[in-house]
């Protein structure tokens, strides 16, 4: 039996999923939690995970994929919705599959199973719209981009690129209203430097999203 463990924050979930898996004998709903760390200090012992992507305690999903891999599980999200930028942060944490909270119990069975198979489970749709390229960015706002969204201030941004700290603000406005209007707007602009390969930066090093995390607490650039 594929063991299944449910993070969600609407209690209403796991029992659903339950109802819905019930007709499958090979996959069975081992226990629900509120929180990522929850599960983690349980240790169920699941083989997958389905995970809902926005959580109440505000963790970052892509975190939680981490951590959650490092039990041992596969992770398997879920959301209300798709959108490109949360498909693929998930994808590049860890993540086996992404589920659409409207998927019939047809395509959550077949997704649990492929993922078990140690496939990747993805809807058509999904692998068109992660496919996609992002909006175009001129070079002056990739620069500011990456800087910014790896963890230099403004004032940082401004001092490594030799502008004003309102020209700063001026190109990060210009990046969210190109992908606004691609129909992706953008809260923190900062989520975004994942979706771009690192530019060349005056001085000649490179910005490496892999190792230069964005700085925690809000985006003051807007």
């Amino acid at each position: 039996m594929i063991r299944v463990a449910v993070v969600d924050n609407d209690k209403l979930v796991p029992a659903g999923l339950r109802a819905l898996l019930a007709g499958v004998p090979e996959i069975g709903v081992i226990g629900a939690y509120q929180t990522a760390a929850e599960l983690i200090a349980a240790r169920p012992g699941a083989d997958i995970v389905l995970l809902d992507l926005r959580l109440e305690d505000g963790s970052e999903p892509a975190a939680n994929v981490v951590a959650l891999r490092e039990t041992g599980a596969q992770v398997l999200v879920v959301s209300v919705h798709g959108e490109r930028r949360d498909v693929r942060a998930t994808l590049h944490a860890g993540a086996r599959g992404y589920l659409v909270k409207d998927d019939d119990a047809a395509k959550l069975a077949e997704a649990i199973c492929a993922v078990h198979r140690g496939e990747l489970a993805l809807t058509t749709e999904l692998m068109t719209l992660i496919n996609s390229s992002p909006p175009e960015l001129s070079r002056q706002e990739l620069q500011v981009l990456y800087l910014y969204g790896t963890g230099s201030t403004l004032a940082a941004t401004a001092r490594r690129l030799g502008i004003a700290i309102p020209t700063v603000r001026s190109y990060l406005d210009r990046i969210r209203a190109k992908w606004a209007a691609a129909d992706e707007p953008v809260g923190d602009v900062r989520s975004l430097v994942q979706e771009y390969l690192p530019p060349a930066l005056p001085g000649g090093r490179p910005v490496r999203p892999d190792r230069d995390l964005p700085s925690p607490g809000p985006d003051l650039s807007g």
